[in-house]
Protein backbone atom coordinates (compact mmCIF):
# COMPACT_ATOMS: atom_id res chain seq x y z
CA UNK A 1 0.00 0.00 0.00
CA UNK A 2 1.50 3.54 -1.00
CA UNK A 3 1.81 5.34 2.00
CA UNK A 4 1.53 9.21 1.62
CA UNK A 5 3.19 11.15 4.32
CA UNK A 6 0.39 11.94 7.25
CA UNK A 7 1.13 14.71 9.94
CA UNK A 8 -0.22 14.50 13.59
CA UNK A 9 -0.82 17.99 14.99
CA UNK A 10 -0.20 17.69 18.71
CA UNK A 11 -0.53 20.83 20.91
CA UNK A 12 0.19 20.23 24.47
CA UNK A 13 0.18 22.47 27.41
CA UNK A 14 0.77 21.12 31.25
CA UNK A 15 -0.01 17.45 29.96
CA UNK A 16 2.49 15.70 31.82
CA UNK A 17 -0.12 13.13 33.38
CA UNK A 18 -0.83 11.53 30.26
CA UNK A 19 1.28 12.66 27.18
CA UNK A 20 4.31 9.69 27.32
CA UNK A 21 1.15 7.26 26.77
CA UNK A 22 -0.26 9.37 23.87
CA UNK A 23 3.03 9.94 22.24
CA UNK A 24 3.68 5.84 22.32
CA UNK A 25 0.50 5.23 21.30
CA UNK A 26 1.24 7.33 18.12
CA UNK A 27 4.37 5.91 17.18
CA UNK A 28 2.74 2.48 17.54
CA UNK A 29 0.35 3.47 14.84
CA UNK A 30 0.21 0.31 12.07
CA UNK A 31 0.53 3.42 9.39
CA UNK A 32 4.44 4.13 9.56
CA UNK A 33 4.83 7.02 7.24
CA UNK A 34 4.12 9.76 9.51
CA UNK A 35 5.23 12.98 11.49
CA UNK A 36 4.34 14.16 14.28
CA UNK A 37 4.44 18.22 14.57
CA UNK A 38 4.18 18.59 18.91
CA UNK A 39 3.94 22.50 19.66
CA UNK A 40 3.92 23.07 23.44
CA UNK A 41 2.39 25.91 24.54
CA UNK A 42 4.61 27.21 27.83
CA UNK A 43 4.27 24.55 29.55
CA UNK A 44 4.92 24.59 33.72
CA UNK A 45 4.53 21.09 34.31
CA UNK A 46 7.08 18.07 33.51
CA UNK A 47 5.83 18.25 29.75
CA UNK A 48 9.30 19.69 28.63
CA UNK A 49 11.21 16.87 30.45
CA UNK A 50 8.74 14.32 28.06
CA UNK A 51 9.42 16.05 24.78
CA UNK A 52 13.29 16.42 25.59
CA UNK A 53 13.09 12.29 25.51
CA UNK A 54 11.46 12.44 22.21
CA UNK A 55 13.50 15.23 20.50
CA UNK A 56 15.82 12.62 19.15
CA UNK A 57 13.33 10.99 16.85
CA UNK A 58 13.69 11.67 13.22
CA UNK A 59 10.01 11.79 12.80
CA UNK A 60 8.77 13.96 15.80
CA UNK A 61 9.07 17.59 15.50
CA UNK A 62 9.09 19.88 18.19
CA UNK A 63 8.37 23.60 18.76
CA UNK A 64 7.92 25.38 22.16
CA UNK A 65 6.77 28.79 22.68
CA UNK A 66 8.47 31.47 24.79
CA UNK A 67 5.01 32.53 25.97
CA UNK A 68 1.49 31.21 26.17
CA UNK A 69 -0.66 31.93 22.45
CA UNK A 70 -3.29 29.69 23.12
CA UNK A 71 -4.97 26.56 22.01
CA UNK A 72 -6.17 27.73 18.55
CA UNK A 73 -3.11 29.96 17.81
CA UNK A 74 -0.66 26.92 18.68
CA UNK A 75 -2.71 24.54 16.36
CA UNK A 76 -2.17 26.93 13.49
CA UNK A 77 1.84 27.00 14.62
CA UNK A 78 1.77 23.27 14.16
CA UNK A 79 0.03 23.08 11.05
CA UNK A 80 2.88 25.76 9.50
CA UNK A 81 5.02 23.79 10.32
CA UNK A 82 3.09 20.14 8.99
CA UNK A 83 4.54 18.56 5.32
CA UNK A 84 1.79 15.56 5.03
CA UNK A 85 -0.87 15.35 2.60
CA UNK A 86 -3.24 14.84 4.74
CA UNK A 87 -3.51 16.03 8.56
CA UNK A 88 -4.77 14.55 11.89
CA UNK A 89 -5.12 16.06 15.11
CA UNK A 90 -4.26 15.05 18.50
CA UNK A 91 -5.23 16.19 22.06
CA UNK A 92 -2.78 15.17 24.68
CA UNK A 93 -4.52 13.10 26.99
CA UNK A 94 -6.17 10.33 24.59
CA UNK A 95 -4.94 7.00 23.41
CA UNK A 96 -5.36 5.87 19.98
CA UNK A 97 -6.01 2.30 18.83
CA UNK A 98 -2.53 0.76 17.18
CA UNK A 99 -4.84 0.83 13.57
CA UNK A 100 -6.41 3.95 13.82
CA UNK A 101 -4.67 6.29 11.26
CA UNK A 102 -4.46 3.24 8.86
CA UNK A 103 -8.18 2.87 8.49
CA UNK A 104 -8.60 6.56 8.43
CA UNK A 105 -6.58 6.90 5.56
CA UNK A 106 -8.40 3.58 3.86
CA UNK A 107 -11.70 5.23 4.27
CA UNK A 108 -10.73 8.76 3.22
CA UNK A 109 -11.13 8.69 -0.69
CA UNK A 110 -12.08 11.71 -2.13
CA UNK A 111 -14.06 13.35 0.80
CA UNK A 112 -12.39 16.46 3.05
CA UNK A 113 -12.35 14.61 5.82
CA UNK A 114 -13.04 11.24 7.30
CA UNK A 115 -13.45 11.01 10.98
CA UNK A 116 -14.64 7.85 13.16
CA UNK A 117 -16.28 7.35 16.25
CA UNK A 118 -14.68 6.84 19.91
CA UNK A 119 -14.51 5.53 23.29
CA UNK A 120 -15.08 7.16 26.40
CA UNK A 121 -12.42 6.52 29.55
CA UNK A 122 -11.76 8.07 32.90
CA UNK A 123 -8.68 9.27 33.83
CA UNK A 124 -7.28 6.23 34.54
CA UNK A 125 -8.27 4.66 31.15
CA UNK A 126 -11.14 2.86 32.34
CA UNK A 127 -14.33 2.17 30.04
CA UNK A 128 -17.11 4.35 30.99
CA UNK A 129 -19.11 2.08 28.31
CA UNK A 130 -19.80 5.38 26.28
CA UNK A 131 -19.43 6.19 22.93
CA UNK A 132 -19.47 9.91 21.18
CA UNK A 133 -21.87 8.35 19.38
CA UNK A 134 -24.23 8.23 22.51
CA UNK A 135 -24.01 12.27 22.79
CA UNK A 136 -24.28 12.98 18.79
CA UNK A 137 -25.38 12.27 15.72
CA UNK A 138 -22.89 11.48 13.71
CA UNK A 139 -22.90 10.90 9.85
CA UNK A 140 -21.71 11.40 6.86
CA UNK A 141 -22.21 15.27 5.79
CA UNK A 142 -22.46 17.17 2.37
CA UNK A 143 -23.52 20.53 3.91
CA UNK A 144 -22.72 22.93 6.56
CA UNK A 145 -26.11 23.97 8.04
CA UNK A 146 -25.99 21.67 10.95
CA UNK A 147 -22.63 23.42 12.45
CA UNK A 148 -24.91 26.62 12.88
CA UNK A 149 -25.53 25.30 16.38
CA UNK A 150 -24.09 22.28 16.47
CA UNK A 151 -20.70 20.28 15.94
CA UNK A 152 -20.54 16.91 15.31
CA UNK A 153 -16.77 16.32 14.18
CA UNK A 154 -14.10 16.18 17.07
CA UNK A 155 -10.49 16.87 16.39
CA UNK A 156 -9.01 13.67 17.56
CA UNK A 157 -11.52 12.17 15.50
CA UNK A 158 -10.54 13.09 12.34
CA UNK A 159 -8.07 12.92 9.12
CA UNK A 160 -8.55 15.67 6.85
CA UNK A 161 -6.75 17.12 3.50
CA UNK A 162 -4.04 19.15 3.50
CA UNK A 163 -6.29 22.10 1.24
CA UNK A 164 -9.02 21.95 3.69
CA UNK A 165 -6.83 22.46 6.75
CA UNK A 166 -5.27 25.45 4.76
CA UNK A 167 -8.74 26.48 3.71
CA UNK A 168 -9.56 26.84 7.35
CA UNK A 169 -6.54 28.85 8.54
CA UNK A 170 -6.39 31.26 9.96
CA UNK A 171 -9.14 30.16 12.34
CA UNK A 172 -12.18 32.40 13.44
CA UNK A 173 -12.26 33.97 17.20
CA UNK A 174 -14.72 31.94 18.28
CA UNK A 175 -15.70 28.10 18.96
CA UNK A 176 -13.23 25.36 18.26
CA UNK A 177 -10.87 24.80 15.71
CA UNK A 178 -12.27 21.09 14.32
CA UNK A 179 -16.02 22.62 14.30
CA UNK A 180 -14.40 25.46 11.71
CA UNK A 181 -12.36 22.55 9.69
CA UNK A 182 -15.30 20.66 9.19
CA UNK A 183 -17.85 23.59 8.25
CA UNK A 184 -15.22 24.41 5.29
CA UNK A 185 -14.95 20.34 4.70
CA UNK A 186 -18.69 20.45 4.30
CA UNK A 187 -18.10 23.30 1.56
CA UNK A 188 -15.85 21.09 -0.31
CA UNK A 189 -16.02 17.95 -0.81
CA UNK A 190 -17.70 16.56 1.88
CA UNK A 191 -17.29 14.57 5.65
CA UNK A 192 -17.62 10.46 5.81
CA UNK A 193 -17.89 8.97 8.88
CA UNK A 194 -16.41 5.79 9.68
CA UNK A 195 -18.76 4.19 12.78
CA UNK A 196 -15.67 2.42 14.73
CA UNK A 197 -14.03 3.78 17.71
CA UNK A 198 -10.08 4.38 17.10
CA UNK A 199 -9.69 6.27 20.06
CA UNK A 200 -10.26 6.52 23.84
CA UNK A 201 -11.39 9.96 24.85
CA UNK A 202 -10.17 10.19 28.24
CA UNK A 203 -12.80 12.30 30.07
CA UNK A 204 -11.71 14.67 33.33
CA UNK A 205 -11.55 17.61 35.23
CA UNK A 206 -8.36 19.55 32.92
CA UNK A 207 -9.63 18.52 29.53
CA UNK A 208 -8.10 21.04 26.80
CA UNK A 209 -11.01 20.96 24.26
CA UNK A 210 -14.25 19.55 25.58
CA UNK A 211 -15.13 17.11 28.54
CA UNK A 212 -18.38 15.65 27.27
CA UNK A 213 -19.77 14.24 30.04
CA UNK A 214 -19.18 17.46 32.17
CA UNK A 215 -21.73 19.91 30.65
CA UNK A 216 -23.35 21.98 33.03
CA UNK A 217 -27.40 22.09 32.20
CA UNK A 218 -29.60 24.26 33.32
CA UNK A 219 -30.59 28.47 33.01
CA UNK A 220 -27.39 30.65 33.43
CA UNK A 221 -27.07 34.21 34.92
CA UNK A 222 -28.00 36.83 32.47
CA UNK A 223 -24.64 37.93 31.87
CA UNK A 224 -23.41 34.63 30.53
CA UNK A 225 -26.80 34.13 28.65
CA UNK A 226 -25.37 37.65 26.90
CA UNK A 227 -22.11 36.64 26.20
CA UNK A 228 -22.83 33.34 25.00
CA UNK A 229 -25.77 35.11 22.08
CA UNK A 230 -22.79 37.33 21.29
CA UNK A 231 -20.53 34.05 20.82
CA UNK A 232 -23.27 32.71 18.45
CA UNK A 233 -24.06 35.91 16.79
CA UNK A 234 -20.23 36.16 15.86
CA UNK A 235 -20.57 32.26 14.74
CA UNK A 236 -23.17 33.02 12.32
CA UNK A 237 -21.35 35.89 11.27
CA UNK A 238 -18.66 34.28 10.59
CA UNK A 239 -20.44 31.77 7.77
CA UNK A 240 -22.23 34.86 6.19
CA UNK A 241 -18.82 36.00 5.54
CA UNK A 242 -16.85 32.81 4.66
CA UNK A 243 -16.45 32.98 0.70
CA UNK A 244 -16.39 29.25 0.03
CA UNK A 245 -19.73 29.04 2.04
CA UNK A 246 -22.54 27.43 -0.02
CA UNK A 247 -25.48 27.90 2.21
CA UNK A 248 -24.64 31.69 2.27
CA UNK A 249 -27.92 32.74 1.84
CA UNK A 250 -29.16 30.51 4.51
CA UNK A 251 -26.75 31.68 7.19
CA UNK A 252 -27.53 35.86 6.04
CA UNK A 253 -31.01 35.26 6.94
CA UNK A 254 -29.87 32.81 10.16
CA UNK A 255 -27.68 35.68 11.38
CA UNK A 256 -29.58 38.94 10.25
CA UNK A 257 -32.94 37.37 12.47
CA UNK A 258 -30.69 36.56 15.12
CA UNK A 259 -29.15 39.68 15.32
CA UNK A 260 -33.13 40.88 16.45
CA UNK A 261 -32.48 39.52 19.61
CA UNK A 262 -30.60 42.56 20.80
CA UNK A 263 -33.73 44.56 20.94
CA UNK A 264 -34.28 42.26 23.86
CA UNK A 265 -37.96 40.98 22.35
CA UNK A 266 -39.11 37.50 21.33
CA UNK A 267 -38.30 37.50 17.75
CA UNK A 268 -41.02 35.15 16.00
CA UNK A 269 -39.56 35.52 12.48
CA UNK A 270 -36.28 33.54 14.52
CA UNK A 271 -38.44 31.00 16.11
CA UNK A 272 -40.40 30.15 12.52
CA UNK A 273 -37.06 29.91 10.92
CA UNK A 274 -35.88 27.57 13.26
CA UNK A 275 -39.11 25.44 13.06
CA UNK A 276 -39.42 25.34 9.25
CA UNK A 277 -35.07 24.61 9.04
CA UNK A 278 -35.24 22.06 12.53
CA UNK A 279 -34.46 19.15 10.83
CA UNK A 280 -31.33 20.62 9.47
CA UNK A 281 -30.27 22.48 11.97
CA UNK A 282 -30.82 19.92 14.46
CA UNK A 283 -29.19 16.62 12.63
CA UNK A 284 -26.55 16.23 15.05
CA UNK A 285 -28.14 16.66 18.18
CA UNK A 286 -29.87 13.30 19.88
CA UNK A 287 -32.55 15.69 21.28
CA UNK A 288 -35.85 14.43 21.05
CA UNK A 289 -38.75 16.93 19.18
CA UNK A 290 -39.96 18.23 22.33
CA UNK A 291 -36.35 19.09 23.41
CA UNK A 292 -35.85 20.59 20.07
CA UNK A 293 -38.67 22.62 20.37
CA UNK A 294 -37.93 24.06 24.07
CA UNK A 295 -34.84 25.13 22.72
CA UNK A 296 -35.91 26.59 19.89
CA UNK A 297 -38.15 28.50 22.20
CA UNK A 298 -34.85 29.91 23.95
CA UNK A 299 -33.03 30.83 20.89
CA UNK A 300 -35.96 33.04 19.91
CA UNK A 301 -36.03 35.17 22.59
CA UNK A 302 -34.48 38.60 23.15
CA UNK A 303 -31.11 39.08 24.73
CA UNK A 304 -29.93 42.53 26.28
CA UNK A 305 -26.83 43.28 27.90
CA UNK A 306 -27.02 44.48 31.63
Amino acid sequence: MHQPLISILLCTYNGEPFLEEQIRSILNQTYSNIEIIISDDASTDGTMGILKNYSKYENIIINLNSQNVGLRKNIELAAGLSKGLFIGFSDQDDYWLPDKIEKLYLAIGNYSIVYSNSKLVDAEGNLLNKNLSDFRNLQDIFDSKGFGIYNAVSGHTMLATREVVERSLPFPPVKFHDWWIAVQASNLNGLKFLNESLTLYRQHGNNMTENIIQKVAGSRPFNERYQQFMEDLEWLEQFKNNKFEKEKLFYTQFYNLYLVKKKGQFVWPLFWFLIVNQVNIFKFSPKNKLSQLIEIRKRARGEKEI
